[in-house]
């Protein structure tokens, strides 16, 4: 009821009348306060979302053409964007307040921002708000609905990684069957494939493994670990359906000397991260090691974005990665977008 009375003629003008005679006659003609009513959750990069902000005149002077101010801020504190202005839609008289229904679009990276809001003329500040950043939720993944759509007799390698032609996919595989040998990887070393997909590092190892080794291979994807069974028939060569955090073989499966997972940590979360690690650390030899990749980015504090692309702030992430028995040890980086990288990583056993 409060509410609705301070809307009507005689509210205003009652609280025009105590701010034009009751004020402290030191009062700044900056009093005032500036509030944030409603903001989103969670916001998409370069995608607009509705705010409002509240402006209230406490001083004995008139606002006219005051303009509101608005900059994004980085965990860091540092300021990530040039300040836009809005101008506040009418005169604000002693005593009055107005909600200022404002559109703003998301900053160009994932991260966990803040908005910081102020009143530029007269001078006026506000807390800056906390808001997390996330890529459009139109590009997340169901990577279920990928492998049922897709038909991976005719093109087994883009539902995999988005190649445009299986050459890119072959030379792709071929490329990083060399760089683990560099980490030590040899024909009789057993292989653990942590997001298999359709076998592409398979058919890296298809013709180089010996007899002696062993490729074993998991998907959460039942069409892909039913395509490797098609299509990588060795006896030592075994794919099984896996979960999101569970790697379904035994103990007894093992031990393994190398564990991979390309394009798995790009786009699981950072606690099932450290489950898949946990669970490696059940599987691998005392000498076993963990070669995956991470985009890193220091804009956010654990993790930003979904399954279509993860970022994470590599000290949290190599911090968990310790508590689970691994040491990170970065092989090499390449820029991924202006304000992040992407890691080769090794992980080496603690314990």
């Amino acid at each position: 009821m409060t509410s609705i009375l301070r809307q009507t003629f005689l509210g205003r003008f009652a609280r025009r009348m105590r701010w034009s005679f009751f004020a402290p006659v030191d009062a700044s003609p900056s009093a005032g306060r500036l509030s944030v009513q409603s903001a989103p959750r969670l916001m998409e990069t370069g995608l607009p979302a509705n705010w409002t902000i509240r402006v209230e005149n406490h001083s004995r002077r008139i606002w006219s053409g005051a303009k509101l101010r608005r900059q994004w801020i980085t965990p860091s504190g540092a300021t990530y964007s040039e300040p836009e202005l809005t101008t506040v839609p009418k005169d604000l008289l002693p005593g009055d307040w107005i909600d200022v229904p404002v559109s703003v679009t998301g900053p160009a990276a994932v991260g966990d921002f803040r908005l910081a809001w102020s009143l530029v003329e007269p001078a006026l500040a506000c807390d800056a708000a906390a808001v997390p950043v996330t890529f459009p939720l139109a590009t997340d993944i169901d990577y279920h609905r990928v492998y049922a759509n897709a038909d991976l007799n005719a093109n087994s390698w883009w539902v995999v990684g988005a190649y445009h032609t299986k050459e890119q996919y072959q030379r792709s595989s071929r490329e990083r069957r060399e760089m683990l040998v560099a980490e030590g990887l040899t024909p009789d070393s057993r292989i653990l494939d942590i997001g298999c997909g359709t076998g592409q590092m398979a058919m890296a190892f298809e013709d180089w493994l010996s007899d002696r080794g062993a490729f074993y291979g998991t998907d959460i994807g039942r069409e892909g670990i039913e395509f490797c069974r098609r299509s990588y028939r060795r006896p030592n060569f075994i794919f099984e359906i896996g979960e999101m955090t569970r790697v379904p073989f035994s103990t007894s499966a093992g031990p393994f000397d190398m564990a991979i997972f390309f394009s798995v940590f790009t786009h699981t979360h950072v606690d099932e991260s450290m489950l898949l690690l946990a669970e490696c650390g059940r599987l691998l030899g005392p000498k076993g090691v963990v070669i995956a990749d991470v985009i890193a980015s220091d804009l956010v504090e654990r993790e930003g974005g979904h399954r279509g692309q993860m970022w994470v702030n590599r000290g949290h992430f190599f911090r968990l990665a310790e508590a689970v028995g691994f040491r990170a040890v970065v092989m090499g980086s390449v820029p991924w977008a202006p304000d992040a990288v992407r890691l080769m990583i090794r992980f080496e056993r603690t314990t």
